[in-house]
């Protein structure tokens, strides 16, 4: 069994459904933690993304490149590091991408499937 902090398993749970906007990750982060700066939502959020796409659990929802330039999950952190803490600032114009749970999430976590 893979250990996950209350968030994550928030988020799983959430995702399950549907995919989400990173910046609705961000806002999921920042409503767990208000007291949060937005350095330390931008870590927080590095870290579950880096955590997730480490265990293959993310994929990013096909747009148009001229939209957004994040075609692969590969390129979801470099994009965000470009960025940086910018990225989750409440008045951030910097566009996010949409993302979602892999197979492989549902596999790893045994109580995803019994939400799907």
């Amino acid at each position: 069994m893979i250990p996950l902090t209350e968030l994550e398993s928030d988020i799983l749970g959430d995702m399950a459904w549907d995919s989400h906007g990173v910046g609705e990750i961000v806002g999921l982060i920042r409503s767990a933690n208000p007291l949060y700066a937005d350095a330390e939502i931008y870590r927080d959020l590095l870290e579950l993304l880096t955590s997730w796409i480490d265990r293959g659990w993310l994929s990013v929802v096909a747009q148009p490149a001229h939209e957004l330039p994040v075609a692969s999950i590969a390129d979801l952190l470099p994009y965000l590091e470009r960025h940086g803490i910018s990225a989750v600032s409440l008045d951030s114009a910097v566009p996010l991408p949409e993302i979602d749970l892999t197979r492989q999430a549902f596999v790893d976590v045994e109580w995803l499937r019994a939400v799907q």
